[in-house]
């Protein structure tokens, strides 16, 4: 399979997984028990929800924390210069976005938010519910579950989900699975799968870009449209050093079969 096609099949690979998990956190209610008055009143509060520009903030922070990681990683692990840059200008340009998001999302802005030991990241997670249950006098109120935040046992959703937390989650998962991957590769071998993981994780980017600007106004709107720019801006020099990586290649070739 060419990368192309490999790519390509990444893409299509991630969006089916988005409509997949959009159609599981709304299930069929038909198909569900009957619910108690007071936990279908708490579903009803959730799904009624507004997400705030503080939490929009938050989760495109994770996808820049993400980026400056593998940026570096790449930058440190390639030994081709252009790709070296490339990965550099990358890197640089995310932290500057990130620096931009601070006002908005100051804690999930700071270098370090994506912990490298995720067992340290749960267990912080763990500490934060632990105390806020701890700290919580009303009676009545539905607790918050602190073993496995994210699932029963029997694997079906759970109340009180923190959808901040759980992105953190994926980001790190996302960056510890690329590195594995990546960390396979050698020379031209790698410098091909970074470039274009890269081409497929902006084309993702600038696809749930879109989809925000149209749910901001303001400055927050504003940045986002600057982030759709700076997106399309990496996916095409992004393509451009693949065009020069397969000449090169090419070239090589020729010249070893003379």
């Amino acid at each position: 399979m060419s990368f192309k096609k490999l790519v390509g099949s990444s893409i299509c690979t991630a969006v089916l997984c988005t409509v997949v998990s959009a159609q599981e956190t709304n299930p069929n209610q038909a198909g569900l028990p009957k619910q108690t008055a007071a936990n279908q009143g708490a579903r009803n509060m959730a799904s009624h929800a507004m997400v705030t520009p503080q939490q929009i903030a938050a989760c495109w922070a994770l996808d820049n924390q993400e980026q400056v990681i593998l940026a570096k990683f790449g930058q440190e692990k390639s030994k081709n210069k252009d790709v070296s840059n490339f990965a550099k200008m990358i890197g640089e340009e995310h932290q500057a976005c990130l620096k931009k998001l601070s006002k908005f999302a100051p804690e999930a802005t700071q270098e370090g938010y994506l912990v490298e030991n995720q067992s340290d990241q749960s267990k912080s997670r763990t500490e934060s519910s632990a105390a806020s249950i701890k700290t919580d006098s009303t009676k009545d109120a539905i607790p918050t579950r602190t073993t496995n935040q994210n699932a029963t046992s029997s694997g079906s959703a759970t109340t009180g989900i923190d959808m901040v937390q759980l992105q953190r989650e994926m980001a790190q998962q996302c960056i510890s699975d690329t590195k594995k991957y990546l960390s396979a590769k050698e020379e031209d071998e790698f410098d091909k799968c970074f470039v274009w993981m890269q081409i497929a994780k902006h084309a993702s980017m600038h696809t749930k870009l879109v989809v925000l600007q149209r749910h901001t106004s303001g400055e927050m709107q504003e940045m986002v449209t600057e982030g759709i720019q700076a997106t399309a801006k990496h996916m095409k020099a992004g393509e451009a050093l693949m065009a020069k990586l397969d000449d090169e290649e090419s070239t090589t070739s020729t010249k070893k079969n003379k």
